[in-house]
C-alpha cells in the first residue's frame, strides 16, 4: 500500500554544492532569490513566467533545482494540494506531492519528482518562492499577506481574507488600477512607512499585466461579502488576529509569535485594518474612498 515519503536530511545535503546549469534571479520587493541549476527548457519557461520580476541584484538566497523521488506526499482525498513545513537538521523542509524542498540559511534545494516536466518544475519553483519570500520578509521588516493589492491614486489598498472572500472579485472590479496581486502581497517597512510590493504570485489575474514596484500602504480591508457597501472599524485586538490569520507560510510557532506578530502589530498601528462589507459591484470603491477621506 503506498505511503507518504518524508525524506531525511541526506536526501538534500548531498546536492547543496555549487551547481551547474543556468541561473535566474527573481526579485520581489527588493528580496532577490536565485534559482540555480536550471536546464534550458525550464530556464526559458521561467523567463516567461517571471518576466517583470527578473533581476541582476545580488541574491539573498540561492536554491538549486534537482531530480527528486517519484512521489513524496500522496494526493489528498479532497484533492486539495498538501504542503507540510517542518524543521529538519537545523533548517526547514517543505513537502508536497511532487517536490521536496530544504532550506538552510542562504541556500536551499528543491527536488522535483518529474524534473524534466516544465509545468511540474515551475509549480515547485513557485511554491518554494512563496515559502522563502515569506521567510526573508521577516528578516527585512516585512511579511506576506493573503490579499488582493490594488493601486489607486498614489497608494496601495489591500483587501485580505481567506480563499473565497472576494480578493479576485475586487481586483476584477477595479479596471484601470494597477494590480499588485490577487493572491499574495508583500508588505515591508522602510524608513518608518509601510510599502506594498507587487508579487509574481498569481491567483486569476494575468501575470503578464503586472509591473514590479512598491507603493505606500493606504488601506487594509478585511473582505466580507454582503448586500451593501459599508466599512466597519475593528478593535486593535481583532484587527491583529484577522491579519495574522491571513499571513501564510510562517509555520513555526516561535517565528509567528516572536517575529511575525510584532511586525503585523506595527503595521496595524500605522494603518488600522477595517472590515469592508461589499457586493459584486465596482461601487464598493465609493465606501473605500469615503473612509479614506474621513480616515
Amino acid at each position: 500500500m503506498p505511503v507518504d515519503y518524508r525524506p531525511a536530511l541526506d536526501h538534500f545535503t548531498e546536492d547543496l554544492s555549487t551547481p551547474g546549469g543556468l541561473n535566474l534571479v527573481v526579485e520581489v520587493g527588493r528580496l532577490a532569490v536565485c534559482f540555480a541549476g536550471l536546464d534550458e527548457n525550464i530556464y526559458t519557461a521561467a523567463l516567461q513566467q517571471y518576466g517583470p520580476f527578473l533581476s541582476d541584484a545580488t541574491p539573498l538566497h540561492t536554491v538549486r533545482i534537482a531530480r527528486g523521488a517519484p512521489c513524496y506526499l500522496l494526493p489528498a482525498e479532497d484533492l486539495f494540494m498538501r504542503l507540510e513545513d517542518t524543521r529538519l537538521g537545523g533548517g526547514r523542509r517543505l513537502l508536497s506531492h511532487d517536490f521536496a524542498a530544504f532550506r538552510l540559511g542562504q541556500r536551499g534545494l528543491v527536488r522535483v519528482s518529474h524534473s524534466g516536466d516544465i509545468e511540474t518544475t515551475l509549480r515547485a519553483m513557485e511554491n518554494y518562492l512563496r515559502w522563502i519570500i515569506a521567510d526573508l520578509a521577516l528578516d527585512h521588516e516585512g511579511f506576506v499577506l493573503h490579499a488582493a493589492g490594488i493601486v489607486r491614486g498614489d497608494g496601495a489598498f489591500l483587501f485580505f481574507g481567506p480563499s473565497g472572500a472576494g480578493k479576485s472579485t475586487v481586483a476584477g472590479l477595479s479596471p484601470g488600477c494597477p494590480i499588485l496581486s490577487d493572491d499574495l502581497v508583500l508588505l515591508r517597512r522602510e524608513s518608518g512607512r509601510w510599502l506594498a510590493a507587487t508579487t509574481p504570485f498569481a491567483g486569476t489575474f494575468p501575470q503578464a499585466e503586472k509591473t514590479s514596484g512598491s507603493y505606500p500602504l493606504a488601506g487594509l480591508f478585511r473582505l466580507k461579502q454582503a448586500q451593501r457597501h459599508e466599512v466597519e472599524t475593528m478593535t486593535p485586538a481583532v484587527a491583529l488576529a484577522q491579519v495574522l490569520a491571513c499571513c501564510p507560510f510562517v509555520a513555526d510557532p516561535a517565528a509567528r509569535a516572536d517575529r511575525l506578530a510584532p511586525l503585523v502589530q506595527a503595521c496595524c498601528r500605522s494603518i488600522p485594518p477595517k472590515t469592508l462589507y461589499f457586493r459584486k459591484a465596482a461601487s464598493f470603491w465609493e465606501a473605500v474612498d469615503r473612509e479614506d477621506r474621513n480616515g
